[in-house]
């Protein structure tokens, strides 16, 4: 028996690793640190060990997508960047003017990144802000600059050959991973929908971060696809690789919609019992977004009769829950709904078939290097157009928080170099850190990274103490480099009691350490935690209360769009294709900015926390708008004109209700709770379809009164 479960375990692990990039990412970044680290003690320059080390680590840890060419300038320009930084460090460190210039400068560009790039643009700026920190405390002059700079060189060179290793035995073509992570996605927002995981516990209530990162990814992937230099491969291979990324989308959304239909049946008294037929369905759903990850990438016949096989498992459940649901409910209104939505998760069922097929047969040939392992586009200005932002616009947010931390990088510098305090560069680089744009995100990394720090200098202060041998202590390091690349991501204080032993490690490796250090290091990243905090809070702030407002009235215009194209399309009977998935698209960014201003909300301080409880209701309540506008997209499949005179002033009425909602949100003048549909029920249409777009558009309009009164002030 333990012996199933430690295979079930290593399947799931495998699984993992080829599915996502977490364990690739931590691989690569702990056989990075320890190699470079390995060489700087082999050829007797310990001191580099730290610079060398964190450079191979960083460029090697990066998740970079596109093609090849793309790929390489981009770790090219971090490496050389990161080295400019060290070189700077070294040369400005014995004067505490020019260190005190340069750390604002450097500060200021950690602000440019940031705006050109917000997939590369941070890391960027904390790494190279972290080593110039350090080069501060190196002796000066230019031999010892050049010779370090040639080091930081060499490591960054280092990670860009592990990185290259990785595309040339990874079993898929460069793009073909970034589509099957929208796959991914679809599969963790389907899950997420459950009512119990397969442990038998309550599932959270996340599906608003699995929508927000399903909408991220299939964006990015089709941001890759769209820079992709098409005059070097036939045109039908990436439009199968878009075409891979939006069905994966599809299947979420009508699945999504399925469970919105669902939710006026949860009351029912006997629904309980249908709970695990549901649970079911959605874990066959699941398992199947996720068997087409796997299959887009290796795409190899076998995956493929395995992924036909969860198909038609997904098929027999849908049948075996609406046989279910209606003899439990026969005559309930929502039934004809629900078994509407299972008619179209089942036609598009077909289609992914067709489209996993093509995979198959893209993927049998196996005549050449190229066939497998495509070229895609040249480096280019568009393929790099992906991953830096072109706007000229400047974000007034971005703006004032560069202004606040170059004013605080370059105060802790002028406190470090003029008071001489050891190691007293980790008030800075805690500060850089710490410091957020918002108040709120500022005080929830202070709080992880000093508990973080604490936790893992304790028990790096124990570690000092016992003479670890060299493969021992190597062996610790690499350890330690792998958690913090795996959890980097995921939980940040855990990430950051990592990291913490880890350089404990790398130092007592290079010199002579005792508790000193640790204490040092622990007061400094302390001295800059508070830094961080009274900056976010005194120095030009930047209040989520005074942005909230107008983040969520754009979410609402922004589901009047979508309801007004939705309508357009129904009125003419044209499928929800084309621009309406656009006007969804929009509709759910502006819900997830929306979101995210109100966690940043709820991270202030009690004094600026007024109306968060109104915040959260209007955020919930809009963004059920948005799923019930998707449910009614959904009827646009069956391509039948539904103008009935009813249907459109209802349609109207809905859409007038949430212009006048998103203006007085945004003054912040709502009047008296509005009933736009009237105090009597809506006219009943003839037809059935018609009939299910009405329901759904009370359900809109209920959600707008609920608005309406959460919004009354």
């Amino acid at each position: 028996m333990m012996n199933l479960r430690l295979a079930a375990r290593l399947s799931r692990l495998l699984e993992h690793s080829v599915l996502t990039t977490d364990v690739a990412r931590a691989l690569r970044s702990s056989i990075a640190f320890t190699s470079a680290w390995v060489l700087c003690l082999l050829t007797g320059h310990a001191t580099a060990a730290v610079f060398v080390a964190t450079t191979a680590q960083n460029i090697a840890m990066v998740d970079v997508r596109g093609d090849y060419r793309a790929r390489l300038a981009i770790l090219v320009f971090k490496t050389v960047v990161i080295a400019a930084a060290v070189f700077a460090g070294t040369l400005t460190g014995n004067n505490v003017y020019s260190a005190t210039l340069m750390a604002g400068a450097l500060a200021l560009l950690g602000g440019c990144w940031r705006h050109l790039s917000a997939d590369y643009g941070p890391n960027l700026a904390v790494v190279s802000a972290l080593l110039f920190l350090i080069a501060l405390s190196q002796p000066g002059g230019w031999h010892d600059s050049f010779l370090l700079v040639f080091w930081v060189l060499l490591g960054g060179a280092g990670a860009m050959v592990l990185q290259l290793c990785g595309w040339l035995f990874r079993p898929q073509h460069p793009l073909r991973h970034t589509v099957a992570e929208s796959w991914v996605a679809a599969s963790d927002l389907i899950l997420a929908l459950q009512c119990e995981t397969e442990d038998g516990q309550p599932c959270t209530d996340n599906v608003s971060a699995k929508e927000l990162a399903l909408r991220e990814t299939v964006d990015r992937t089709l941001a890759a696809l769209a820079v992709a230099e098409r005059k070097k491969h036939p045109p039908e291979f990436l439009t199968h690789l878009e075409e891979g990324a939006e069905i994966a989308a599809r299947l979420a959304t009508r699945v999504a919609a399925f469970y919105t239909v669902l939710e006026p049946l949860r009351e029912l008294p006997g629904f309980a019992r249908l709970t695990p037929t549901l649970d079911s369905t959605l874990r066959a759903f699941a398992n199947t977004a996720r068997s087409a990850a796997l299959l887009t990438i290796t795409h190899r016949p076998d995956h493929f009769i395995s992924f036909e096989v969860r198909l038609r498992r997904c098929t027999h459940l849908m049948r075996v829950f609406e046989e279910r649901l209606t003899a439990l409910a026969p005559a309930h209104p929502e039934t004809a709904a629900v078994s509407e939505m299972l008619v179209q998760i089942g036609n598009l069922l077909p289609q992914i078939r067709s489209a996993l097929a093509e995979t198959v047969d893209h993927g049998a040939p196996h005549q050449g290097f190229t066939l497998r392992f495509p070229e895609l586009g040249g480096l280019s200005l568009r393929s790099l157009g992906a991953w830096v932002n072109p706007s000229l616009q400047l974000d007034a947010v971005l703006i004032r928080y560069s202004l606040r931390v170059t004013a605080l990088t370059m105060l802790a510098v002028a406190v470090y170099l003029w008071f001489q305090i050891p190691r007293g560069y980790w008030i800075a680089f805690t500060a850089i850190v710490v410091l957020q744009p918002d108040y709120g995100s500022t005080r929830e990394k202070a709080g992880q990274r000093i508990l973080g720090t604490l936790a893992g200098a304790v028990l790096g202060s124990l570690l000092i103490w016992v003479k670890l041998p060299v493969a021992l202590l190597l062996t610790l390091t690499a350890v330690m480099a792998f958690c913090f690349s795996y959890f980097v991501k995921r939980r940040y204080g855990l990430a950051i009691f990592f990291v913490t032993l880890m350089l404990v490690l790398i130092t007592d490796a290079a010199t002579s350490v005792n508790l000193d250090f640790t204490v040092s290091r622990l007061l400094s990243s302390l001295a800059g935690g508070v830094l961080a905090l009274v900056a976010a809070k005194f120095f030009w702030p930047s209040w989520e209360r005074e942005q909230f407002p107008k983040l969520i009235a754009t979410a609402v215009r922004a589901n009047r769009a979508y309801l007004g194209i939705v309508a357009t399309r129904q009125a003419a009977g044209l499928p929800f294709t084309g621009p309406a998935i656009q006007r969804k698209r929009e509709a759910e960014r502006a819900n997830s900015r929306a979101a995210a201003s109100l966690q940043r909300l709820m991270g202030e301080p009690a004094g600026r926390q007024k109306d968060v409880e109104r915040a959260a209701a209007l955020t919930a309540y809009n963004q059920r708008i948005t799923r019930t506008i998707t449910v009614l997209g959904l009827h646009l499949n069956q391509r039948e004109k539904l103008a009935h005179l009813e249907l459109v002033e209802m349609f109207r009425l809905v859409g007038d209700a949430l212009e006048t909602l998103a203006g007085e949100l945004e003054s912040q003048t709502p009047s008296a709770p509005r009933f736009p549909l009237g105090a009597e029920p809506p006219p009943d249409p003839s037809s059935a379809p018609a009939s299910l777009v009405a329901g759904q558009l009370t359900k809109i309009a209920t959600e707008i009164e609920a608005m309406s009164l959460a919004a009354y002030w």
